[in-house]
């Protein structure tokens, strides 16, 4: 998630940083975010567009994915503040009567000079898919939300917001205008330089009862404590809204431009092509003109990378003053990175009777290329945390299916987690991790620990929990500090019952946000959901699990749980694994967790274990075929695994422990024999 951020002036535009990197502190000075955020190609468009004489960028003319996460609502009677308050007032009557929507609900503001801000969270609506349509469709449900509000049909709405504007005014003082993809929106708690006031939060009583004068008096300093009333990202959505956002989202999007905003307004992709857009390039906005006409070719053709950079040409020659050639070449080249990327992954729907039919044959030259393309894509190296994995697996784990084997109490979901933050931090891959039977609070203990040192024989999350609860500002600093070396590359799920439908769309929806996944780790298949019994619901899953892997070139982990006829000490598991052995058959390796039995504390009747060591069963059943066992060390205070130097030999299995426990059992009582 990446805003644009302006400081003081306004003509500061251009700087984009991640959300995790932008600190929302109480300032003096104008302060700004873009009212949209933008998925990570953003990075690429202001490369394309940056001037080379001054080496400043900008947002416009951004042909990515755009994403909110509130529906504002702008209020504001020109001139008349009293005549604003009454308006935002006047709406959160008409959304409680006509929705039930508590005001509590909302993000309520005053914004520090001329008007209010109301903000409905995206969870209300079930959550607004990114787009490159989204301001657009905002644009649609903003209105058709105060149509409904109003009583009014869309086309009565449109006459008579027609008819203030040409009274110089807002129908009902909402600025149905402010949805476009460079909009600009005031932070809390920064200063309005005209009026010396700053825009501040507002609980609904606040803003339902008390006098104008009250709440300029609370706009006179920043309210850094304000919080909103609910917890706004965790709300149920409310149907007659996910209803209205559907019709937004599916509205004929070219119609409703045309009959409202203007077809200029919306960027690139919403409507059709007209008949000049590839014109040659204008004065002043080659880059862009070029880059969206690029961008068109590969979304909407099956072009190679070569022709369309001549079609680019042709059209850059006929201009009145062309770029050189190599900047075009370029402007091709970001042009292609940011469509084909995820082209493929963004229309794979391996799921559906639809793929099955769309699949095709393909001759000998075709199955080459992809071959020349699988090896020579720049490298992108992924661990599975021991060495001789690793080496094994040639670090290209992508397009893998990796299923993780043992009975409860193994440490399988230590292991995964361990692979998830070595991945993340140590080679920048982005994970989407599913923990499904682990609470929230417990799955960031865990990463803490991995991620901080432990203090004085305390394990890290122990030492924040502690610090939390005394400062918990100050941790929460801490913890943003930490969270920007990870950004974006963790993506955190905790629902259960998922299908491998579910992931998909998470997959998806990831790639939108954030331009690239790399790896999926789910824990567990039992706690998926799915149609039919357990062997044949475990079986589907996996096979589509191992296709989704393929299509969307990821690194697939999935933990599998045992029969209860498999202790804790067996070390190779997949014969016990839960459901069917199609598991083992769909994955392209296993790895078998196990314990290992502390011999002096244990008995037959009564075995014990050592908390410090583990068993790992590593076999690459379609690869090299290779079986690795392997001793590990478990340092519990920062929750990892590291190979043990120890001998596993010194370290024996259950039945080896059996023979041994009863063959010194029978040499005491020989020895206690007195004959």
């Amino acid at each position: 998630m990446n805003y644009e951020t302006v400081r003081g002036a306004l003509t500061n535009r251009g700087l984009v940083q991640p959300k995790s990197q932008i600190e929302l502190t109480p300032t003096d000075e104008e302060f700004y975010l873009s009212l949209f955020g933008f998925d990570n190609s953003i990075f690429e468009h202001l490369e394309v567009n940056r001037d080379p004489q001054t080496g400043k960028t900008t947002v416009s003319g951004f042909a990515g994915s755009y994403f909110a996460e509130f529906l504002y609502f702008d209020i504001d009677r020109d001139g008349d503040l009293p005549g604003s308050l009454e308006a935002t007032r006047d709406l959160l009557r008409r959304l409680y009567n006509r929705f039930q929507l508590s005001p509590k609900q909302l993000f309520l503001c005053f914004s520090g000079s001329k008007g209010f801000h109301v903000g409905l969270h995206q969870s209300l609506f079930g959550g607004f898919a990114p787009s490159p349509q989204l301001p657009l469709q905002l644009n649609v449900l903003a209105a058709r939300l105060l149509a409904e509000c109003h009583e009014l049909t869309l086309a009565e709405l449109q006459t008579k917001s027609y008819e203030a504007k040409q009274a110089g005014g807002q129908f009902a003082d909402v600025d149905l205008g402010i949805y476009n993809n460079n909009r600009l929106f005031r932070v809390i708690n920064s200063r309005n330089r005209k009026s010396g006031r700053y825009k501040v939060g507002l609980t609904s009583q606040e803003l339902l009862t008390l006098p104008l004068e009250q709440i300029l008096t609370l706009a006179d300093a920043p309210r850094p404590d304000y919080k909103p009333e609910a917890k706004l990202t965790a709300q149920t959505p409310i149907p007659d809204l996910s209803a209205l956002w559907e019709y937004a989202r599916t509205l004929d999007v070219a119609a409703f431009t045309k009959a409202t905003v203007g077809s200029k307004s919306a960027g690139r992709g919403s409507g059709p092509i007209d008949r000049d857009f590839f014109a040659p390039p204008t004065p002043g906005n080659r880059n862009n003109d070029l880059f969206r006409q690029a961008c068109h070719l590969f979304d909407h053709s099956e072009l190679y990378e070569s022709h369309v950079l001549q079609l680019v040409q042709s059209v850059n020659l006929s201009g009145s003053d062309p770029l050189p050639e190599d900047e075009v070449r370029q402007i091709v080249k970001s042009a292609f990175t940011r469509t084909t990327r995820t082209k493929g992954q963004a229309a794979a729907t391996v799921l559906t009777p639809e793929a099955a039919s769309g699949d095709k044959v393909e001759i000998w030259s075709d199955w080459t290329e992809e071959w020349l393309d699988y090896y020579t894509q720049t490298p992108s190296p992924m661990t599975c945390l021991l060495p001789e994995i690793d080496e094994d697996q040639e670090m290209s784990l992508k397009g893998k299916l990796a299923v993780l084997i043992g009975s409860g109490g193994t440490r399988k979901s230590y292991f995964l987690q361990n692979i998830i933050a070595q991945n993340v931090l140590g080679y920048g891959n982005r994970f989407l991790y599913s923990s499904m039977e682990m609470g929230k609070p417990e799955t960031v203990n865990r990463f803490l620990d991995m991620y901080f040192d432990a203090e004085d024989g305390v394990s890290a999350s122990k030492v924040l929990q502690k610090n939390a609860r005394e400062n918990k500002e100050q941790t929460r600093e801490l913890l943003r500090m930490g969270s920007q070396t990870v950004a974006d590359q963790l993506i955190l799920t905790s629902n259960g019952g998922k299908t491998v439908q579910d992931y998909e769309r998470d997959i998806q929806r990831t790639i939108e946000l954030y331009g690239s996944l790399d790896g999926l780790a789910i824990d567990g298949l039992s706690a998926m959901g799915g149609k039919g019994e357990e062997t044949e619901r475990y079986s589907r899953a996996t096979l589509e699990l191992k296709e989704l892997a393929k299509r969307y070139n990821l690194f697939i982990l999935l933990i599998c749980h045992t029969t209860k006829a498999c202790a804790a000490h067996t070390r190779d598991a997949r014969p016990f694994v839960r459901g069917s052995e199609k598991i083992l058959d769909n994955s392209d390796f296993s790895i078998c967790f196990a314990n290992i039995i502390d011999v002096p504390r244990s008995t037959p009747e009564n075995i014990q274990y050592c908390s410090h060591l583990a068993h790992v069963k590593y076999y690459n059943k379609r690869g090299s075929g290779k079986m690795l066992n392997q001793l590990l060390e478990f340092d519990g205070l920062r929750k990892s695994f590291a190979p043990s130097p120890a001998p596993l030999l010194n370290y024996p299995d259950h039945d080896a422990f059996i023979r041994e426990y009863n063959k010194k059992a029978r040499q005491a009582a020989k020895d206690d024999d007195p004959f």
